[in-house]
């Protein structure tokens, strides 16, 4: 019976990723209890929606070659600011092009955890960062309570990621989701559309979650725990734009 107890005490932690759909108040006691199981579970999660989304883009001829029109616009501006490029890295480029409209398990599983391992230590650095503008001494909270915040809030924020592809595919337009992106035009402006578009529902839910669970743990005003984890989320896609301008 004890080490049957014992063993339910080590699993509670699981719990926490129903408990963000219906009750997130019982997530507060979870927060900051394994803390590396909960971020790998987190990451996991975030990886398998972003396969799921991009398998589900190549069930749509319509919205694959939306996808090809917006990477051939950024990668003819890109090599237009690099007149060094010889003609074989070009063609190299454009080959590369070709290949990555098409699903690849191998390829999305790797870009996913790549892709989702620096969004999530990013935005885990900014929400550490931006405790004293909302109040908060960096020494009250442990960095694993942040890292079972944003891990548990995360399944919103995964789930909203294949709401969305899914209403692509079946409106046949990317941009038809619940995203800011809808009212901007993908090709007039990629970038603005790329970074508008993980303004989704289902992010909006997961850093209000986020906000929230931490407000609870530093005992703070709801409004000062959504201002904490908004602004490390506006910061996250700010920095995004950034590079991406750069990068074009």
């Amino acid at each position: 019976m004890a080490a049957q107890e014992e063993s339910t005490q080590r699993r509670a932690w699981l719990q926490g990723f129903a408990a963000i759909v219906s009750a997130p108040r019982q997530v507060v006691p979870l927060l900051g209890q394994q803390a590396g199981k909960v971020f790998v579970t987190a990451l996991l999660l975030w990886t398998g929606a972003a396969v799921l989304s991009n398998w589900l883009y190549t069930t749509s001829s319509a919205v694959r070659h939306q996808l090809q029109e917006l990477a051939q616009q950024r990668l003819e501006a890109y090599m237009a600011k690099h007149p060094e490029l010889t003609a074989e890295q070009r063609q190299e480029l454009r080959q590369r092009l070709q290949e990555g409209v098409h699903f690849s398990l191998t390829r999305s599983l790797l870009g996913g955890l790549f892709a989702n391992v620096v969004a999530l230590l990013s935005l885990l650095g900014l929400l550490w960062l931006v405790q004293p503008l909302v109040g908060v001494r960096w020494s009250i909270l442990r960095f694993g309570i942040l890292v079972t915040a944003l891990g548990y809030a995360g399944l919103w924020g995964a789930a909203g990621e294949v709401v969305a592809a899914a209403l692509q595919v079946l409106g046949q337009s990317l941009r038809l989701q619940p995203s800011m992106a809808i009212f901007v035009d993908p090709e007039q402006q990629p970038l603005l559309f790329s970074v508008l578009s993980r303004i989704h529902l289902g992010a909006v839910v997961q850093f209000g979650m986020t906000g929230f669970l931490l407000g609870q743990a530093a005992a703070l005003p709801l409004w000062r725990g959504l201002l904490w984890s908004y602004a490390a989320w506006a910061l996250w896609l700010a920095a995004i734009y950034g590079m991406g301008a750069l990068m074009v």
